[in-house]
This record gives structure tokens, C-alpha cells and sequence, in this order.
């Protein structure tokens, strides 16, 4: 992209932005024809069937297509790459001294403790830590504290633009023994990344075709001389990563439980490239980065999971009423009702109970008036059964008496909790 040590005729040049942005644009596009792309796309599809089976074995419905689901992951997954290899570009973050062959076995390992674990924040903050401390293994810190802190920005994007195509609705039991229903967020992206690399060339080789960045460009220098003789360039090269979202809603609407998420795990990520960043020039942050990727990240899920499993749960029967905790697309409810809304009658048949909405489809029309109640307001619409069945495609909170459900299980401390059972007892 640009050659060291060779100036720029202004002295101070703009970003080229639209000329990376194409060049992203074109590495990325470049990945869908490697087979690992595919293999990734293949691997999400089979998790989104495992999660469409297990709706299904719950309510007898599922509230999506396959297809859709898998289209969409690979739509975001290159939405998100785009943005995230824009954002390494900007920042500099290079393949060369990231220690990838370190971060994966570290993470793998880590992921033998929780699966969740399996995150670069983790895995990516004990390897700076280890250089930091002991000077092996050959890193860049504040490189892979950057890749860390973008990686998880684009998931914070996706996470936020995703919307929730891929909510799934649970009936859980809680920990206090209480039956509620709940929603399952997962989201799993293959990303097509363009990553730069740092290579040697000649010094008297042609310039043709290089693009010249900012003196301000790296914001995260690589710290490397070339050889005798030679030039240092930065070349775009395409790679294939993945991202992965877990979360669950059970005090909050799916919508708002995935916005909280995305706006901390951008806070938390924005925080992090910041400190990366400034610890490129300032080495004693170094030590402050390193420790914020994994305390920081562990921190952000205990005290999200914590908020949202001790506070009253949303999808619980109503004073009046029955409460959709989800409505099944292409269905008469699935053009009018959304998750938390409140059916009050229909076909003027007062609803309480779901055995009067089964009553009341048995009698209602082919085409009726549906009353129901959303954030305090009282909306009216009209709807018809589709072909002649009387279906009107909702499923609505547990009762309270249900005997098949998801029972949920949560670590405190997590890691923490892990190395305490390890440690022995006196």
C-alpha cells in the first residue's frame, strides 16, 4: 500500500479511503472463493438447524426458514467483514506480529474450561500478557490488543444490525425454580477479512500501483526495519475468520436485550482499540490493555447476565389477558403480533386463559377483529385465517406447570470460579 521511507510530494496526504474501501471490497469478495468460507456457511447452517429442531421439539413450530437464516449470517458476515477489515486497515493491525499460532492454542485450551472462553479476548489478552512479562512469545502487543478490540467492535455492529431473525423462543426454568418463557439469541457470522502483511521489496523496484498513506498512518506501528537495501510495503491479503453471538432474554424484549449488549460490548471494544492504540507510544499501558481484554470481557457478561436473570421476568402470564412470547411468520398473528404483546379478545371474546383462545378460534369467522395491547396501548386489527385453517399462529408463555423446559445454569465468577475449584482445598 504505501513504501517506507518514500515521501509524499505534499508532505501531508488524506486518507484514501474510498480506494481501501474498494480494495477491502475486492479481498473480501475474494473469500468466497476459498472453500473454508464455505465449510464456515456450512457449519452455521447446521447450527441454526439444531436450533430450529429444538423449537420445534418445544412447540411443535418453528419461526424461520433455514435458508433465510443461512442467507442472512453470510449478508452480515460480509457486511461485518467489510467494516472490521476497514477498521484493522485504519488502524494498521498487520498479520505479521500477531501470534496467531499462539492465540489459537491458547484459546482452544481455554475453551476445554467454557466454552465461551473461546474468544481472542481471552486468549489474546494472557498471550500479551505472557510477552509482557516474560518477553516470549514475539508479539506486537498493542497489535493484538487492536485486532482483539476491532474484532469485537464489528460484533457489537452485526450484533446491533442483525435485528432478531435469529431470537428463538425457550420456556426455561430459572435457578429459583420458577417456569418463564425466554428468547435464545444466537448469531454465528463467517467473516471475510482483508488483512495487511508487512513485506520487503527492493528499494528501486517501480512504484506503480502503491497507494500512499497519511504520516499519521499507522496508528499502530509494526516496529520493524527493513533489510539493507530494501523497502517495507503493506500488502492486503485475504483471510477467513468467523464470529459468534450467544446471549439469552429473559427480563427484556429480544430487541432491547440485544441493543444493551451491542452498546457495551462496543464501549467495552472502543475503550480497548483506545488503550491499544496510545499503549504503542506509551508502554506502560501496555500492561493496563492486556488486563482489560480478559477482566474487561468477563466483567461486561457476568454483569449483563446478571442484570438480566435477576430481575422480573418479562414473558410471565399478565394481570389480564394472555402474553405472546412469540408469533410464527406467515400466519394471521404473525402480521399483527409481536413478542410481549397482550391478546385481549378476539372476534369480541374476551381472552384470559388459553383455553378461551381456543374457543375463541374454534368459533371466530374466516375473517375477525383482533384486540391486544402493546406498551400500554390498545390496538385493534383485522385479520383472516390463511386458506380456510383455523391456526392463528401464536405461542404464548408458559403457565407456570410445564413439563418440558431448558433448565438454566450460570457460573458466578466463571474462570474464577474454575481456578478456585482447582486450587487445594485446606
Amino acid at each position: 500500500m504505501t513504501r517506507r521511507g518514500e515521501s509524499v510530494i505534499t508532505g501531508i496526504t488524506a486518507f484514501p479511503w474510498p480506494n481501501i474501501l474498494l480494495l477491502i471490497i475486492d479481498r473480501a469478495l475474494s473469500v468466497l472463493q476459498q472453500p473454508i468460507f464455505w465449510v464456515i456457511l456450512a457449519l452455521v447452517g447446521w447450527q441454526y438447524r439444531q436450533m430450529r429442531q429444538s423449537q420445534q421439539k418445544m412447540f411443535g413450530v418453528y419461526s424461520y426458514s433455514l435458508v433465510r437464516q443461512v442467507l442472512l449470517a453470510g449478508f452480515y458476515g460480509l457486511l461485518g467483514g467489510i467494516v472490521g477489515s476497514f477498521l484493522l486497515t485504519v488502524a494498521g493491525v498487520t498479520l505479521n506480529k500477531l501470534g496467531l499460532n499462539y492465540i489459537w492454542p491458547v484459546a482452544l485450551a481455554l475453551m476445554l474450561i467454557n466454552m465461551r472462553f473461546l474468544c481472542f479476548a481471552y486468549a489474546g489478552g494472557l498471550v500479551a500478557l505472557a510477552n509482557i512479562l516474560f518477553g516470549w512469545p514475539d508479539v506486537n502487543v498493542p497489535q493484538v490488543l487492536g485486532l482483539v478490540a476491532v474484532l469485537h467492535i464489528t460484533e457489537s455492529v452485526l450484533i446491533a444490525v442483525s435485528g432478531g431473525y435469529s431470537a428463538v423462543p425457550l420456556i426455561v426454568k430459572r435457578q429459583d425454580g420458577r417456569i418463564v418463557g425466554a428468547f435464545s439469541l444466537q448469531n454465528f457470522w463467517p467473516l471475510p477479512l482483508a488483512l495487511l502483511a508487512v513485506i520487503s521489496i527492493p528499494a528501486d523496484s517501480a512504484s506503480e500501483g502503491l497507494l500512499y498513506m497519511p504520516e499519521w498512518w499507522p496508528l499502530i506501528p509494526l516496529g520493524v526495519e527493513p533489510p539493507a537495501g530494501e523497502s517495507l510495503i503493506y500488502a492486503m491479503l485475504p483471510v477467513v475468520a468467523a464470529l459468534g453471538y450467544t446471549d439469552i432474554a429473559v427480563s427484556s424484549l429480544p430487541g432491547e436485550r440485544r441493543r444493551r449488549s451491542a452498546l457495551h460490548l462496543a464501549l467495552y471494544s472502543v475503550l480497548l482499540l483506545i488503550l491499544a492504540i496510545l499503549s504503542a507510544q506509551y508502554s506502560w499501558l501496555k500492561v493496563l490493555a492486556a488486563l482489560l481484554s480478559p477482566l474487561g470481557h468477563e466483567a461486561l457478561i457476568q454483569l449483563d447476565n446478571r442484570r438480566e436473570l435477576t430481575q422480573r421476568p418479562y414473558f410471565i402470564p399478565p394481570d389480564h389477558g394472555v402474553k405472546i412470547l412469540n408469533a410464527i411468520p406467515d400466519t394471521p398473528a404473525g402480521k399483527i403480533l409481536k413478542p410481549g404483546d397482550i391478546l385481549l379478545s378476539l372476534d369480541g371474546i374476551t381472552i384470559n386463559s388459553r383455553y378461551d383462545l381456543a374457543a375463541a378460534i374454534s368459533y371466530a369467522p374466516a375473517e375477525f377483529t383482533v384486540e391486544f395491547e402493546r406498551k400500554g396501548l390498545r390496538h385493534s386489527r383485522q385479520v383472516k385465517f390463511k386458506n380456510g385453517e383455523r391456526k392463528l399462529g401464536v405461542i404464548l408463555v408458559p403457565d407456570g406447570d410445564e413439563s418440558y423446559y431448558v433448565e438454566m445454569k450460570s457460573e458466578r465468577f466463571g474462570l474464577l470460579d474454575w481456578i478456585k475449584r482447582k486450587l487445594p482445598k485446606r
